[in-house]
């Protein structure tokens, strides 16, 4: 059944909160990695581990739940690093146009060739998920709907499915460990 806000009744997010330590580092990493390879057979081994290094980086900085980053990723450019379409950008499909006046008075970057660095890119990416996160108060399926710029339930069971996959592959980790 598909739920209008995943997030808010999602037993798998509420379980990953309590999975977001050190311990669980190598196991969450290969569980991204391997939800990257999954979703996009394309990627080499050593960019699903940058991708994911970089993923869980940025939700660390954050405050961001990795598996969400990555979720959100996978949802808007399918882990492909030089993804354009609609004026959006790279792995995380930031828009450019909507977001340059404040981008370029905050982060060193000044193009679209800056933006398109997968570093740049998840950092921008997932600093602009926890800002709209923040702004509806923590609640998660809101500030998707911030984050793509319209409410679309669609958007918010798609990324809830992709978090629902890494979250299965990161429990058969932790259960072989």
């Amino acid at each position: 059944t598909a739920f209008s806000e995943p997030f808010s009744t999602s037993q798998a997010f509420q379980i990953m909160r309590n999975d977001r330590s050190k311990t669980e580092q190598t196991n969450r990493l290969k569980a991204i990695e391997a939800y990257l390879r999954k979703k996009n057979p394309k990627i080499p081994p050593q960019k699903s581990s940058l991708y994911a290094n970089l993923i869980e980086d940025c939700a660390s900085r954050y405050d961001l739940d990795p598996f969400l980053v990555a979720s959100v990723l996978v949802k808007e450019s399918t882990a492909r690093e030089k993804a354009v379409s609609k004026g959006n950008y790279g792995l995380m499909q930031i828009n450019w146009k909507a977001n340059k006046p404040w981008i370029v008075k905050t982060f060193p970057i000044q193009s679209t060739k800056e933006l398109m660095t997968p570093s740049n890119n998840v950092r921008i990416g997932a600093h602009i998920l926890a800002a709209n996160i923040k702004k509806c108060r923590g609640d998660v399926d809101r500030g998707l709907d911030r984050y793509r710029g319209r409410p679309l339930a669609s958007y918010r069971n798609s990324v809830h499915q992709h978090y629902l996959g890494i979250s299965e592959i990161f429990r058969k980790l932790q259960a072989n460990t």
